[in-house]
């Protein structure tokens, strides 16, 4: 007989089980310090330990905004302790090993997500269930897709695909941020034909895992297979680009099928995801915010008269600093949806990135092709482009990256943009700091928890 414990390690995954898994069958409502025998978990228990990987404790909403105030598309003064999710160390590209708000519980909740789907995968293919394809794929893509989001945010990190309950073979050092992506394009690549078609933004599909891949394809520089991906996702016809009302993609009881998957969740009186307190207006707006997270003004400028997304975007003075900044609206219920209907959504795929990728592969292959790019804007309302607007792929690419600010600003994408297109080592520089800010750090308590595992640089 094996059990798996709850011990608090969040180096790894011996939490991971234990943290999601409960003794009744409410297995997708997970208690602390909890214990189950493996031999009691049936194939029927299955979906809601799925169901519990996508709660909060699984993937975290927490840290969503860390890497778009990290970048250059947003302002943020917000913050002042480094105990607590500090938006202005992160303005500053400076984040310090003890802020455990957003980047520990990042890290912790990842793992906890990947001790969940490390159950179901294990256990679907030790006793060689045939009939749960649906069930194994989204636990393959929940994996890859924290593994990913680790990945992206601390290079390497501690890889581990197999049910370890063995605390000494958990304590080690990270794989290397190639292992680490490796396995990522494997899981992927395993999920994919297992999914079923989009049928629900809080599920993980097909198009979404597809989607998932080409994008950690393009950012790996293969372009080819990035297009591939893209394309398959555009061409399935399953999903539209939402047109007229930019805001309705974002609503949680949203017609739109632009979405892919989101993450959702009650606002309370302080929701301390961050998408709506932090980027939310100063009252009479409802997050009752300081008002000091704001968008960058050249973004701001970019944006033409017409593009229906600039209707998320609002100027008003900030009473803190006297001056007026444009706020973002995407997260705010007062525009976004009714107070009646009042739950925060958090986009994790959406179907317009798919065009963006097509049209940036392409180009990046050395082929001008602007139908894509054309077709994203001409759903949000704006102006159309013609090849003699750009002299050479160079150009376009430098436009793509401009579109995708636009059209991603506050979805946590940024950063990573950023470094494929060059820009986060001199905007690193601007802010004083070296490559090493690159990642984030380890916080103490996980160093502290497992001695072999080593810091990043610089910290």
């Amino acid at each position: 007989m094996k059990t798996i414990y709850n011990v608090h390690l969040k180096i790894a995954y011996i939490l991971l089980s234990a943290c999601l898994f409960s003794c009744g069958k409410s297995l997708d409502n997970p208690t602390p310090d909890t214990a189950i025998n493996l031999d009691k978990i049936q194939p029927g228990d299955l979906p809601l330990l799925l169901r519990g990987a996508y709660k909060p404790n699984g993937i975290f909403y927490q840290p969503y905004p860390i890497w778009d105030v990290y970048s250059d598309d947003i302002i943020s003064l917000q913050g002042s302790t480094p105990t607590q999710y500090n938006p202005r160390s992160y303005d500053d590209c400076n984040p310090n090993i003890e802020d455990g708000f957003g980047n520990a519980r990042l890290y912790g909740a990842a793992y906890t997500a990947i001790g969940n789907a490390n159950f179901i995968i294990n256990f679907i293919k030790s006793k060689g269930i045939t009939n749960m394809n649906s069930v194994l794929g989204e636990a393959l893509s929940i994996r890859a897709f924290n593994y990913y989001r680790l990945a992206e945010s601390y290079g390497g990190v501690i890889l581990t695909v197999d049910l370890e309950t063995d605390i000494n073979l958990i304590r080690r050092d990270k794989n290397t941020e190639e292992e680490v992506y490796k396995q990522v394009v494997n899981d992927l690549l395993e999920a994919i034909p297992l999914l079923e078609d989009f049928k629900t933004v809080d599920f993980i599909s097909k198009p979404t895992a597809q989607l998932l891949l080409a994008r950690l394809y393009l950012q790996l520089g293969k372009n080819k297979e990035a297009f591939e991906l893209a394309e398959e996702v555009i061409k399935s016809g399953k999903n539209n680009l939402a047109q007229g009302d930019f805001a309705e993609v974002f609503h949680y009881g949203s017609k739109s099928t632009e979405m892919l998957w989101r993450l959702s969740e009650p606002i309370t009186s302080y929701e301390r995801g961050g998408l709506y307190t932090m980027y939310s207006p100063p009252p009479p707006y409802r997050g009752s915010s300081m008002g000091l997270t704001w968008v960058d003004p050249a973004l701001v400028q970019s944006y033409e008269s017409n593009d229906i997304r600039a209707s998320l975007l609002l100027e008003r003075k900030n009473p803190v600093i006297g001056e007026n900044v444009t706020y973002l609206l995407k997260f705010s219920t007062d525009i976004a949806q009714p107070s009646s209907n009042a739950s925060i959504v958090y986009p994790m795929v959406r179907l317009a990135e798919a065009y963006l990728i097509s049209a940036e592969a392409s180009a990046r292959q050395g082929q001008l092709v602007l139908t894509r790019y054309n077709e994203l804007r001409k759903a949000r309302g704006a102006s159309q482009k013609i090849a003699s607007n750009f002299t050479g792929t160079d150009q376009f690419i430098q436009e793509i990256e401009a579109e995708r600010r636009r059209e991603f600003v506050g979805e946590g994408r940024r950063w990573q943009d950023m470094k494929r297109y060059g820009k986060a080592i001199p905007f690193l520089k601007s802010k004083g700091r070296d490559e090493t800010r690159i990642y984030l750090p380890f916080v103490t308590t996980e160093l502290t928890k497992n001695a072999k595992l080593t810091q990043n640089k610089g910290y």
